[in-house]
């Protein structure tokens, strides 16, 4: 069985897409990945104004992320994505950015849904979608395990947000990149400057939507090198995650 053709594009990292280190940020490492996806489907005849004729869009389920090295400002990286299995309610999608050198950067693993744009559930991808990408048909997609939960006999740290009208996309609900920063921004400066990221699992169980207040919760490992995050809205669990860190030197 073969996996869909690789669609590769170039991008030169800005400035405004770097946070305080210099480096490309993490929300802006899946706006990349995001966009090589819309413009791979696009060149396909399967894009975004496509999906919306027919009341249906792509939503993410659950990311994997694998971080090498973060690229600075100026650096140019080759974005990578490719379709990679399916069955009639789930798909696979992988993604690659690295240098043009070839070097791994960071990869990163998905899983995507199709949904009833007003209805909100989800419906069957069209056979035709994904014959387009030429991604392998499974009967079981390749999961993606679970990211370990907040421990709920012990305390979290917790900060809110209320969610705004620019954090909504044309999807019509909070854009994935906005999670990230609820999800770190929590951890606090001193933290985010002494530690660099190297794997985040995030898995979405429920919406975000706008004019909601959103709860960020953590909780932290002795050594301070994994934190377990939720998300929640009410007592609705949005979002929860598991990210793994290594100290600067």
């Amino acid at each position: 069985m073969m996996s869909g053709d690789i669609f590769t594009q170039e991008h030169t990292i800005v400035y405004y897409e770097t946070d305080q280190t210099g480096k490309l940020s993490l929300p802006m490492i899946f706006n990349l990945a995001i966009l090589a996806s819309a413009n791979h489907g696009a060149a396909l005849g399967q894009g975004e104004e496509e999906l919306h004729a027919n009341n249906t869009g792509w939503v993410v389920l659950q990311y994997d992320l694998h971080i090498t090295k973060r690229p600075q400002a100026g650096d140019v990286v080759i974005i990578k994505t490719q379709a990679q299995e399916y069955n009639p309610y789930f798909a696979v999608r992988n993604f690659w950015l690295e240098t043009p050198a070839g070097d791994k950067l960071v990869a990163i693993k998905s899983v995507f849904a199709m949904i009833d744009m007003e209805q909100r559930k989800m419906v069957r991808i069209p056979q035709s979608l994904m014959d387009a990408y030429e991604a392998t048909k499974v009967r079981h997609i390749e999961k993606i395990p679970a990211p370990q939960a907040i421990d709920i006999n012990q305390p979290t740290v917790k900060k809110e947000y209320h969610v705004r009208y620019l954090d909504i996309d044309s999807n019509k609900h909070v854009n994935n990149a906005q999670y990230f920063d609820w999800l770190i921004d929590p951890l606090g400066a001193e933290f985010l400057q002494t530690h660099e990221l190297v794997n985040l699992n995030i898995k979405y169980a429920t919406e975000v939507r706008y004019g909601q207040e959103v709860e960020s919760h953590y909780q932290i490992s002795d050594d301070q090198l994994v934190t377990w995050h939720q998300i929640k809205t009410d007592d609705t669990l949005n979002t929860q995650a598991e990210l793994k860190w290594r100290a600067n030197n």
